[in-house]
């Protein structure tokens, strides 16, 4: 029985059974009752039980929509096996994998996507490192290094989340530093927090080197809007954002960057449109931001727009719905977000890799992983990560595959992005890889910071 069935019975059967009464009465006054015939009472009861049971007039109904209306049921994508992705036609692995950011866990896997030319980079993070060596791990990247050499392609991203303090995930076998957040904190007032913020970039980058990375996901630029907010879950933003102040973030953020840069290193802005108005953890759900446009224009975009344009910077965009521009879109693949507002409004010209694809934000998206990744490539983002799993890589690459065999991919778009994108192998591959034995190992300093 549905809620409303159970509210129509409970709240008119006491006055269906009053109204039977009456009629009874009424009927008794005017009419004997045949032996061989049911009393009025009990036929005035049948009779409105039977009202009270009826479905609702054709008046009350929904109208049914007719058939045409019908919404189209669309297939399900099967999904392919990794063996059918790497058989695909070379020339259609090779235009998408340029768009591509994997993790991974055996090396085996990447290695034959990297043959293949079906990818443009990967992420590297604490399971491919735990209880590692660095000459070890350095070799591993050398060697697909070696591969994409000999295809004549440019060196492949080597992606890590080496932000510092929490979000450490190539510590150890790197040295452990607090986060930049809590080198800024440990600047007195009066002090410019330049040369700490240099010192510090410098030695993440040297760390970095060591094993081949050249793109880091750090800084966050989020603003501290909110100190104290503990529901957004894995983000953790209270640790990790800088300050509350856009120009004290922008100012950082930037030091921080241009060291990097000087060492061979990319850093990645994020998470645009920021996360510090975000109560929930886009990690398994999607975000909102509900505040006018305006008033992000002067505060939580500052830093994004102040550091968006140097050669060296690349931004990252969240899984959060920028409700005055796109009520149902996460910004990560919106195309009012990424291509009506950063590629049209801003005109902006650098490069913008999505958060992963595998937090809950994506995967639980009604477009589902797939579909995610074929809107945001055609928006104007220029690589998708995808981390965590090759059950979301095959489904990505399984929805890419489709919508390339069947002209979904604007090309227009695309050959935009190959044209950003040249900047970025270009730039690692000026920066020659330092000789392991130049760099001498940084002490490993136990940190005091809260995770």
């Amino acid at each position: 029985m549905t809620a409303g069935e159970t509210y129509h019975r409970r709240h008119r059967w006491p006055a269906l059974r009053v109204a039977a009464a009456a009629v009874w009465a009424s009927a008794s006054l005017c009419a004997p009752v045949a032996a061989d015939q049911p009393s009025l009472q009990q036929a005035a009861t049948a009779q409105l039980m039977a009202k009270a049971n009826a479905k609702p007039s054709r008046k009350n109904r929904a109208k049914p929509k007719p058939a045409s209306a019908a919404p189209e049921t669309k297939t399900p994508l099967k999904v392919l096996s990794r063996g059918e992705i790497l058989a695909t036609d070379p020339a259609i692995l090779e235009r998408l994998g340029r768009h591509l950011v994997i993790g991974y866990h055996s090396p085996a896997t990447v290695k034959a996507l990297v043959e293949k030319k079906a990818i443009a980079g990967i992420f590297i993070t604490d399971h491919n490192v735990r209880r590692r060596k660095v000459p070890d791990i350095r070799a591993e990247i050398d060697a697909l290094q070696a591969i994409r050499k000999s295809q004549g392609l440019p060196p492949l991203i080597i992606a890590a989340d080496q932000e510092g303090g929490a979000v450490s995930r190539l510590t150890p076998p790197l040295a452990r530093q607090p986060g930049l957040a809590k080198v800024l904190s440990s600047v007195k007032p009066r002090e410019d927090p330049k040369p700490a913020v240099v010192a510090y970039a410098r030695k993440q980058a040297t760390e970095l080197k060591r094993i081949g990375v050249n793109l880091n996901f750090a800084p966050v630029v989020d603003l501290k809007i909110d100190p104290k907010r503990r529901s957004d879950g894995e983000t953790q933003l209270r640790f990790r954002a800088l300050s509350s102040d856009p120009k004290t973030v922008s100012n950082a953020a930037g030091w921080y960057c241009d060291t990097l840069a000087e060492e061979g290193v990319f850093c990645t802005i994020k998470h645009f449109p920021g996360l510090g108005r975000v109560a929930l953890d886009t990690h398994r759900h999607a975000g909102d931001i509900k505040a006018p446009l305006v008033e992000l224009k002067g505060a939580d975009w500052v830093p994004f727009r102040d550091l968006m344009g140097k050669p060296h910077v690349v931004t990252m965009l969240a899984h959060v719905r920028l409700r005055e521009l796109d009520r149902e879109t996460p910004s990560s693949f919106s195309a009012p977000v990424i291509n009506g507002l950063i590629r049209t409004e801003w005109d902006h010209k650098g490069l913008l890799i999505t958060d992963d694809f595998s937090m809950g934000a994506v995967t639980r998206a009604k477009e589902g992983i797939g579909g995610a990744a074929v809107k945001a490539l055609n928006a104007g983002a220029d690589l998708v990560l995808v981390s965590f799993s090759d059950k979301h890589l095959n489904t990505v690459m399984t929805a890419l595959i489709d919508a390339e065999k069947k002209g979904d991919i604007d090309r227009d778009v695309r050959a935009a992005s190959l044209e950003r994108m040249k900047a970025l192998p270009a730039a690692h591959a000026a920066a020659p890889a330092v000789p392991l034995q130049q760099i001498p190992p940084l002490p490993v300093k136990k940190s005091a910071e809260k995770p």
